[in-house]
């Protein structure tokens, strides 16, 4: 039987109180980030425009999320794919994490379920944990760095930072040459995706971005600074999905 066919209210209730707690603690700390804005003689015009801009940042990246629902609900169900997908983690987190248990076509069990619940809560409580434990001491500990030596504490943001994009961006694109012609399956909606969609997405991912940033700069477009990295990631989806179709 597919337990994930029957509606368990529980289960909703628990994402109605998380998704309660997220907004209540969303709207407390923009009150208090107002306050303080005020406090310390910030216009309101700026403050206006922070809140604006922070809306459209946070709106459009939630597309992935929405489409990340519906692959997800196939195996776990609306409650609980709302639950994990509306806190802390990523879209990209949770396919892996599920993936870990479910295979295309599986039908969910009561033991399918919770194992993918367990995999996907636990590990992610790492980060929080360190926060917890040790990110006071760890805050300290670059404020003296920063304090010493500001030159050298760039030099070490700007190496992690690039190692990040680096390793990230290395990966795809050898990921998308080594793939093209050669379908890879994917496990949790069974499309399969060429290197050519890989490589065609990433780079129309740059150029979109670099037009952006031509317009903003040639142009003088200086609104379109807030809405380049939206129109990048929408774009690129467009992109990806037409790229997609024609490779399938």
């Amino acid at each position: 039987m597919n337990v994930m066919a029957e509606s368990y209210t529980i289960i909703y209730m628990l994402g109605a109180v998380i998704a309660a707690l997220v907004l209540v603690m969303s709207t407390f700390f923009i009150l208090k980030s107002i306050r303080r804005a005020k406090e310390i003689g910030m216009d309101m015009s700026v403050i206006k425009e922070t809140v604006r801009n922070s809306a459209i940042f946070s709106i459009v990246p939630s597309i992935p999320i929405v489409i990340g629902i519906g692959i997800m609900m196939q195996y776990l169900g609306l409650a609980i794919s709302w639950i994990r997908l509306e806190v802390i983690g990523a879209l990209q987190y949770e396919i892996i994490a599920m993936n870990q248990v479910f295979t295309p076509g599986e039908v969910a069990t009561a033991s399918t379920v919770a194992t993918a619940l367990v995999i996907m809560t636990v590990s992610i409580l790492s980060g929080p944990l360190f926060n917890v434990l040790f990110y006071k001491r760890y805050q300290k500990r670059l404020a003296a760095l920063q304090s010493k030596n500001a030159h050298l504490m760039e030099i070490i943001t700007g190496a992690l930072l690039g190692g990040l994009f680096s390793g990230i961006l290395s990966a795809m694109i050898v990921a998308g040459f080594f793939s093209i012609g050669t379908p890879t399956i994917a496990k949790d909606t069974g499309v399969a995706t060429y290197g050519e969609v890989t490589l065609i997405t990433f780079f129309s991912s740059c150029l979109i971005m670099a037009i952006c940033g031509l317009l903003i700069k040639k142009m003088g477009w200086k609104w379109l600074e807030s809405y380049a990295l939206p129109l990048t990631i929408v774009g690129a989806l467009v992109v990806s999905y037409i790229a997609v179709s024609v490779f399938n």
